[in-house]
This record gives C-alpha cells, sequence and structure tokens, in this order.
C-alpha cells in the first residue's frame, strides 16, 4: 500500500551503549579486512604522522617551554605542512572506503586501493563545511578581545563554538550519505538528528573514554615493546592506536546514520504492496 511507505514521522531514540558497543565490536572483529582495504593510503598516513611528531619532538627540545610562540613556530615547518596535505587528500580516501564497507559491505579486489574521485572529493568539501562551523565563535572571541568588548565576545565567542561543535557532530552524519552515494541533505539529517543531541555527545563521550582506556594500554604495551626491540615498539603500537580510533570514528557515525537517518527512509516496496497495474507495467 502506498500510505505504508512513508518515512517515519519520528526517530527512534539512538542506544547510546549499544552504539559504541557495536562499533567496537565491528572494529575488533573487521580490523584486519579493513585495514588491508585501504593498507597503501593508511601506510602513508601513518608515516607521514610519525615523521611530523618526530620532527615536533626534535625541534620542541630546543624551545623556551612557557613561550606559547616559540613553541607554535617550532612546531610549524614542511613537515606540518606534509602532514596537512597528506590529511586532505588520504583520510577521504580511507573513510570513504570504510563507510561504504560499514555500510554497503562493499570490498575492492584490488590488491592496491588508491582511490581520489568525485565521491572523495565531496567528502572532502564536506568535512572542510563541518570543520567551518565553529569558526564565527572564534572570531567574535579573536575579535572582541582586543578591545573593550572583551566581557560580552568571551561568552557569546563560547556559545557561538558550542553550537557549532553541536550542529557539526549532528551534521556528522552527512559524512556516510557522501560516502554511499545516498541522497540525503543537510535538512533531513537535521530532522533526524532533532532530540538526540544528548545521545550523539553521549557516544562520542563514551568513546573517547573507551579509547583512552585502550591509549593507556597500549602504552603501557608499547614500553615494554620498547625495551625490547627499540623505538620501533613505540611506533608500532602508536600505529595500531591510530587505525582502531579512525576506523571506531567511521564505525560510530555509519552507525549513527543507520539508526537515526536510515531508520527514517521509505521501506521499499514488495510485490504485494505494487498495485496491480504497475505490476503488468501498464
Amino acid at each position: 500500500m502506498a500510505d505504508q511507505h512513508v518515512p517515519h514521522s519520528s526517530t527512534p531514540s539512538l542506544n547510546v551503549v549499544a552504539t559504541v558497543k557495536e562499533a567496537y565490536k565491528g572494529a575488533w572483529s573487521h580490523f584486519g579486512d579493513m585495514t588491508k582495504l585501504v593498507w597503501a593510503p593508511v601506510a602513508i598516513y601513518i608515516a607521514v604522522n610519525v615523521i611530523h611528531a618526530s620532527f615536533v619532538q626534535t625541534e620542541l627540545v630546543h624551545v623556551d617551554q612557557d613561550d606559547p610562540m616559540a613553541l607554535l613556530n617550532a612546531a610549524w615547518g614542511w613537515q606540518t605542512v606534509l602532514l596537512l596535505l597528506a590529511s586532505i587528500f588520504l583520510w577521504p580516501m580511507i573513510a570513504v572506503a570504510w563507510h561504504r564497507f560499514i555500510l554497503l559491505g562493499e570490498t575492492s579486489s584490488r590488491t592496491l586501493y588508491f582511490r581520489f574521485g568525485k565521491r572523495e572529493a565531496r567528502f572532502l568539501l564536506t568535512t572542510i563545511f563541518l570543520s567551518l562551523l565553529s569558526v564565527p565563535g572564534v572570531l567574535v572571541i579573536m575579535v572582541g578581545s582586543a578591545g573593550p568588548m572583551i566581557l560580552f565576545a568571551l561568552p557569546a565567542g563560547m556559545v557561538l563554538i558550542v553550537v557549532g561543535l553541536l550542529y557539526a557532530a549532528r551534521l556528522s552524519l552527512l559524512l556516510p550519505s557522501v560516502a554511499t552515494d545516498a541522497q540525503t541533505d543537510a535538512k533531513t539529517v537535521l530532522d533526524a538528528t532533532r532530540g538526540q543531541v544528548l545521545n550523539i555527545v553521549l557516544v562520542h563521550l563514551l568513546n573517547l573514554l573507551g579509547l583512552i582506556f585502550i591509549a593507556i594500554g597500549l602504552g603501557i604495551l608499547g614500553e615494554i615493546m620498547n625495551l625490547i626491540v627499540g623505538a620501533a615498539g613505540t611506533a608500532i603500537t602508536s600505529s595500531l592506536f591510530t587505525i582502531f580510533s579512525q576506523i571506531i570514528s567511521v564505525a560510530i557515525l555509519s552507525i549513527m546514520y543507520r539508526e537515526l537517518v536510515l531508520a527514517r527512509m521509505p521501506a521499499p516496496l514488495t510485490g504485494e504492496d505494487v498495485p496491480e497495474n504497475r505490476r503488468h507495467g501498464d
């Protein structure tokens, strides 16, 4: 029946614990498959991060730790530019492939997966858009702090930053939509996440708590391996944590997109629901 296939009028409440649990369980069970899928861009991404971290660590040794500007200047160099450029082009490739694996079950038969096309470009532009939502608040603080309006600019700017972050958290569900070529716009996502802001924030906080415990455990393991195999031990455990945490972040977005956005989509027509004239091609 046609009236049985309208979008849901209300969105089911997001189960915080179940969402995080599913993301961690999936990340653990599919870690090898998801790493193998995009091993080339992941390897380059990790290598650039290691180079950057080593550069910053070396430069900061010779800098006054109490001078913020000196610390900033020391951390900025060609390695930082390389990291930014690598992140801009590699992360969309990695995240799109993972979103499609989680939501569509899509894999690649190619040994070397290295693709940046229109889909990845749209993903990148959407990511940039989300990162700009808190900029107005930052600008208000920066401009207002230089004049007599600082007492107004600081709280107003903080409010704008928080609002921007909350909208970014809601609109981040556009990313799985872009990755899977779904026809989902910002209004649909905002409608689907209305009343779910607290649950979305709690999901991210619970995930952060879990990552902290994992980081502590891997940090201890890295120190032990460091005593056995040298600095490579720390690099290995750090790389594993980086990949695992990124898989989890993608999985969480995919699960929230499925539970909040896809749950509102019309159910597909079955043979019994198709009108008689349409069954016969009339």
